[in-house]
């Protein structure tokens, strides 16, 4: 079975997408049959690896008359040899909407999951800045939950609503989860010091590696391109293969 992993805050600004990307196309790199799947629907991690947006995306799968299976809505991404996608579009916000009043509708991801983890070792999951259906989606189906938290003010303030979540739909038992400092600015050693502090409730939560604020980070999505292609030597780079070595471990 593949390690599932979803990549989840509902603060906005965190780095989640760059992190989804970084992690499935690192993983990728190194050989592992990787599958990104795409549930935000600004769609960045769509575009972000180089896929244009077309027809069939999840809103498909997620349809209610009945969807498309999975396997039909995943695309191979453009230039990376073991990375597919299962990619988004605008259309899935109003489809969210839509699944208000489906019975069990935060586990229609899970199931389906199951009829395409053979093909994989690893999925990333990338989820929208919201505690919504689709975030509820990737909670469900992970083994591993990620939150990416921003080394700045007010840092911790969504790990506790997430965590709740967390709780609700895998029991109170689940403390499978890691928290990833984010935008890290070694000039700021007092923020710094703050944001750890603020932490200090999951310190054995904090993963070691922390990604540093880093520009080309932002250049690479607006080449659409994930920052091994980009900038295989930048300092970004450098921090999500120590990430994805540090994943590997747990």
């Amino acid at each position: 079975m593949p390690k599932t992993l979803a990549i989840c805050t509902h603060k906005g600004g965190t780095g989640k997408t760059v992190t989804a990307l970084s992690i499935a196309a690192g993983l990728a790199n190194d050989g592992q049959r990787c599958l990104l799947v795409d549930l935000d629907p600004q769609a960045h991690s769509t575009i972000g690896i180089g896929l244009d947006v077309f027809e069939p995306t999840l809103k498909d799968f997620f349809d209610q008359h009945p969807g498309l299976p999975l396997s039909e809505v995943i695309q191979a991404a453009p230039s990376h040899k073991n990375l597919d996608v299962a990619p988004s579009d605008l259309r899935l916000a109003w489809t969210a909407e839509a699944l208000s009043g489906r019975p069990k509708k935060e586990d229609l991801l899970r199931r389906s999951l199951r009829t395409v983890e053979n093909d994989y070792h690893w999925i990333v999951i990338d989820t929208p800045p919201s505690l919504g259906v689709m975030t509820q989606n990737a909670v469900a189906a992970a083994d591993l939950i990620l939150i990416p938290a921003p080394a700045e003010a007010r840092a911790a303030n969504a790990i506790a609503d997430l965590l709740e979540l967390a709780h609700v739909l895998k029991g109170e038992s689940f403390d499978n989860f890691r928290i990833l400092l984010t935008r890290v600015d070694s000039r700021k050693s007092r923020t710094n010091q703050a944001v750890q502090a603020a932490l200090d409730p999951w310190s054995d939560k904090v993963l070691s590696v922390t990604i540093p604020q880093s520009e080309p980070l932002n250049q690479a999505q607006m080449a659409r391109q994930d920052i091994f292609r980009f900038a295989a030597s930048s300092p970004g780079a450098r921090a999500y293969r120590d990430l994805i070595h540090e994943l590997q471990r747990l």
